[in-house]
C-alpha cells in the first residue's frame, strides 16, 4: 500500500510538472533512453522513460488551448530528443579533435547543434501525437504513430541521417534483428516506441487488459519471430565449407597519421604486409582482399608502381577490393572532380571497377550551398583533396568469378533506402569505412550495428572493412562470423555466407513502413470511440 502511495505521488508530479522542469526533466530522460543503444544496450530503459514522457504528456494534453497544448507537447518531445541525441551522438565531436586548431570551434555545433536540429522531428512526433491524442489506449497508439513518421523524416529529408533510429534500441542481438527483415528500420522505430509506450499501464491505475494484451503480442511476436528464423540455423562455424572466402585488412592507422603525407608510404606498406601474411590455421586461400575506406593513400591512376605493387600481392584468380580517392580526368586549376570511391585491382595491376560513393556526408565530403559559403570561409571543412563529388547512381559489381556485391562506404550503410541500386543482384553488401575519426566512442560500435541490420533486412551477408574497426564478417541473420577487435592491427580471413531469400524484394522500404504507421493511426482513430475515461481520473 505505501508503495502504491508513493507511486501515485510520483505519477501525479509528473502529470502536473511545468516549465523548465519539465523540459529539463525530458532532457533527462532521453540522455537515459540513449544507453538502450549499443555499446550498452540497457533496453529496458525505454520501458521507463517512454512512459514517464506519456504521462507528462497526458498533463500536457489537458490544456485547453489547442495551439498551446500542440506547441507544448512538441516542446516536451524536443527536449526528450535533445537529450537523447547529445548523448547519443556526443562522440561525433571527436572528429573536430583530430585537428583542434583549424576544427575546435565546430564542437558546440557537433554536439549540441546537430541534436538540436535532429530533435526537431521529435517534436514533430509530439505536434502529431497531441493532435490524436485520446485519454486511453488511443495515445500509445498516436505516439507509436508519430514517432514513426518522424523518424522517417528524420531519415530522408535535407539528405536525411537516420544514426540511432530510436527502433535500434529494441534490437541488441541477432534474435531481436529479425522482424526488421519484414518491418524494415522504420517500422521498428514505431513498433519499439509502442511497446515502450504500452508499458505505461504497469504505472497507472487505467484499465490494462487491452494494453497489456497488446503489449504481450508485439514483444511476443518480435522474439517469437527470431526464434522462428534462427533456431534451426547452423554454428557459424559450419560457414567454412562456403565456395568464397574474404581477407579484411585492418590496419588500425591514426587519423592524424593518415593525414601526414609523410607517412603515406609506411601506411601503404602496411596494407601490403597484412595482405601478403600467411593464412591462418583453419582458413582458406582469400578469393578478395578488401582494405578499408581511403586506405591507398594514392590516387592509382595517378601512381602506376603503387598499381604493380598491388598487383604483386595478387595471384591468378584473385582481386583487391581497395577503398581509395579517384579522379575522372576533369582535372585542371579550376575545375576539379574528385570521389572517394571502391576500386578492385587484379594480378595485372588493372583497375577493373570503380564503385563512387554516392551519399556524401553534409560540412566532411562536401559544403551544401558551396558557392553561397564561400565568401565565408567555411569552404575549409570540405577542402580534403578539393572536397568530392557524388556518383549519380550506385550500381553493383561482379566480379570475373561471378561474384557480386553491392558496394557501400562509410555512412552509406545507415540508409535503409539507401540499397536501391543498378546492375546484377548481388549476393553480399560490401562495406569499407574508417571510424578512425570517432577514436574509442560508441560511434564505431553503433556503426557496426546499423550495418549488420542492413544485412537482415536485404538477407545479404555483411563484408566490412574498417580502418580502426570494428571490422567483421556478417551472415545475412545478423550473426557476427569472424571480426576483429576495436585497434587491433590484423587481417581476419572469413568464409562469405551464401545470401538466402529476403521477404521483400531489395529489402524493406519505406512504403512498408508507412502500411504500419497508417495502421496505427487508424487504431488510434478507432480507439477514441471507446468508452474509456481518463486514467488520471481513477488513480485520483
Amino acid at each position: 500500500m505505501k508503495q502504491n502511495i508513493h507511486l501515485h505521488k510520483l505519477i501525479m508530479f509528473l502529470h502536473e510538472v511545468r516549465g523548465w522542469k519539465r523540459q529539463f526533466m525530458m532532457i533527462f530522460c532521453g540522455a537515459a533512453t540513449s544507453f538502450a543503444l549499443s555499446p550498452f544496450h540497457f533496453i529496458i530503459v525505454g520501458f521507463l522513460t517512454f512512459p514517464i514522457l506519456i504521462i507528462v504528456l497526458d498533463g500536457v494534453a489537458e490544456i485547453s488551448n489547442l495551439k498551446r497544448r500542440i506547441f507544448i507537447a512538441s516542446m516536451t518531445c524536443w527536449s526528450f530528443g535533445f537529450g537523447y541525441f547529445v548523448f547519443a551522438l556526443w562522440w561525433l565531436s571527436h572528429a573536430m579533435l583530430i585537428d583542434p586548431i583549424a576544427f575546435a570551434w565546430a564542437i558546440p555545433f557537433a554536439v549540441l547543434g546537430l541534436p538540436a536540429y535532429l530533435a526537431l522531428y521529435w517534436a514533430l512526433a509530439g505536434c502529431l501525437a497531441m493532435m490524436f491524442w485520446y485519454p486511453n489506449a488511443a495515445r500509445f497508439l498516436a505516439l507509436g504513430f508519430a514517432f514513426g513518421a518522424g523518424e522517417w523524416f528524420r531519415g530522408t529529408l535535407l539528405t536525411g541521417f537516420p544514426w540511432a533510429s530510436i527502433g535500434y534500441t529494441l534490437m541488441p542481438t541477432p534474435l531481436l534483428m529479425q522482424s526488421a527483415a519484414i518491418l524494415g528500420l522504420y517500422g521498428i522505430n514505431a513498433l519499439a516506441v509502442l511497446c515502450y509506450s504500452l508499458a505505461t499501464v504497469l504505472f497507472t491505475d487505467e484499465k490494462k487488459l487491452f494494453s497489456l494484451s497488446l503489449l504481450m503480442v508485439l514483444i511476443g511476436a518480435h522474439i517469437g519471430f527470431g526464434v522462428y528464423r534462427m533456431h534451426n540455423l547452423p554454428n557459424v562455424e559450419n560457414y567454412k565449407t562456403a565456395e568464397r572466402w574474404v581477407r579484411i585488412v585492418q590496419p588500425s592507422i591514426q587519423q592524424t597519421n593518415k593525414m601526414d603525407v609523410e607517412d603515406r608510404q609506411k601506411t601503404f606498406e602496411m596494407h601490403l604486409d597484412l595482405s601478403e601474411a600467411p593464412i591462418k590455421k583453419g582458413s582458406k586461400k582469400p578469393d578478395f582482399i578488401v582494405w578499408p575506406e581511403t586506405s591507398v593513400p594514392y590516387i592509382l591512376d595517378y601512381v602506376p608502381a603503387a598499381k604493380m605493387r598491388i598487383a604483386d600481392m595478387l595471384t591468378n584468380n584473385q582481386w583487391a577490393i581497395v577503398g581509395s580517392v579517384r579522379t575522372d580526368g576533369r582535372v585542371n586549376q579550376t575545375n576539379k572532380h574528385y570521389y572517394n570511391t571502391i576500386e578492385v585491382v587484379n594480378h595485372h595491376g588493372q583497375i577493373l571497377a570503380s564503385s563512387d560513393k554516392v551519399h556524401l556526408v553534409p560540412f566532411g565530403e562536401y559544403l551544401p550551398y558551396q558557392k553561397l559559403f564561400d565568401a565565408i570561409g567555411l569552404k575549409a571543412i570540405a577542402d580534403d583533396v578539393g572536397g568530392y563529388s557524388p556518383a549519380d547512381q550506385r550500381r553493383s559489381v561482379t566480379m570475373p568469378n561471378d561474384f557480386t556485391y553491392l558496394p557501400m562506404i562509410c555512412y552509406e550503410i545507415i540508409f535503409p533506402d539507401g540499397m536501391d541500386y543498378h546492375g546484377n543482384k548481388p549476393q553480399a553488401i560490401l562495406n569499407v569505412t574508417n571510424d578512425a575519426w570517432f577514436g574509442m566512442t560508441p560511434g564505431p560500435y553503433q556503426h557496426l550495428d546499423q550495418a549488420r541490420l542492413r544485412a537482415v533486412e536485404l538477407g545479404l551477408p555483411l563484408i566490412r572493412a574498417a580502418n580502426n574497426g570494428i571490422s567483421a564478417v556478417v551472415d545475412p541473420y545478423g550473426r557476427i562470423v569472424q571480426y576483429l577487435k576495436q585497434n587491433e592491427v590484423d587481417f581476419v580471413d572469413s568464409p562469405i555466407p551464401d545470401s538466402i531469400v529476403p521477404y521483400w524484394n531489395n529489402g524493406p522500404q519505406s512504403y512498408h513502413a508507412f502500411v504500419i504507421i497508417f495502421l496505427l493511426l487508424v487504431s488510434n482513430l478507432l480507439l477514441r470511440r471507446t468508452k474509456t475515461g481518463n486514467h488520471l481520473t481513477n488513480i485520483r
